[in-house]
């Protein structure tokens, strides 16, 4: 699965977007109004439902590389943390390894669970969750049904928690909490949710 086989206005909207950020974040122009205006694609409402009720809460997502490159992908983020550097040369290394079309997994999203809520013991009891994405001010919506997977050790748990340092803590310095269970949402179908589809599901088609 390539990022062509997805629909083009939701690639747009939650791949190419996000990519362009960090590509002015690697030339040293990182706009902090451009990062608040994509903030509601990025962080998404997710879903789920089980033993703790209904629940809805916000994650910021991250984007997963193709499977076959995660040891790999591993091993390079964790040398550039141990090597230190500047914002803009964590941003160069995820257009490199992370935001480049051919290597990214586009159904496949992750993030981390900081607290074993009510999100941590529905997606235990159901290994499924719903994303609401939302691209102000008019420009759409979509929801994604995905299988959800929890995990405490090995590649994805670390994938994701060097995602995050790379993104979030200076390279070099000492974290401000632990690393975190990795929640990693496998797409099963995508529905457009703005005001001119309302609610078509456009993948699978």
């Amino acid at each position: 699965m390539r990022l062509d086989d997805l629909p083009r206005e939701f690639v747009e909207a939650l791949f190419w977007a996000r990519r362009r950020l960090v590509e002015g974040a690697a030339r040293g122009r990182f706009d902090p109004a451009e990062l608040l205006r994509l903030a509601p694609r990025m962080a998404p409402m997710v879903a789920t439902h089980g033993p703790a009720g209904l629940n809805v809460a916000p994650f910021m997502v991250g984007f997963a590389v193709r499977e076959e490159l995660l040891d790999e992908t591993i091993s390079e983020l964790r040398s550039f943390l141990e090597a230190g550097g500047e914002t803009s040369d964590a941003a160069r290394i995820l257009l490199r390894l992370v935001y480049d079309p051919e290597r990214v997994d586009p159904l496949t999203l992750v993030t981390h669970l900081m607290s074993k809520g009510r999100t941590w013991e529905n997606v235990r009891a159901t290994g499924e969750a719903s994303l609401g994405f939302l691209i102000p001010p008019d420009e759409g919506a979509y929801e994604v049904k995905a299988s959800a997977e929890i995990h405490e050790s090995g590649p994805w748990y670390e994938y994701t928690n060097l995602l995050h340092d790379v993104m979030h803590a200076r390279p070099g310095e000492e974290r401000t909490h632990p690393w975190c269970p990795a929640l990693v949402f496998r797409v099963r179908e995508i529905y457009d949710k703005g005001y001119r589809a309302l609610g078509r599901r456009i993948f699978p088609l």
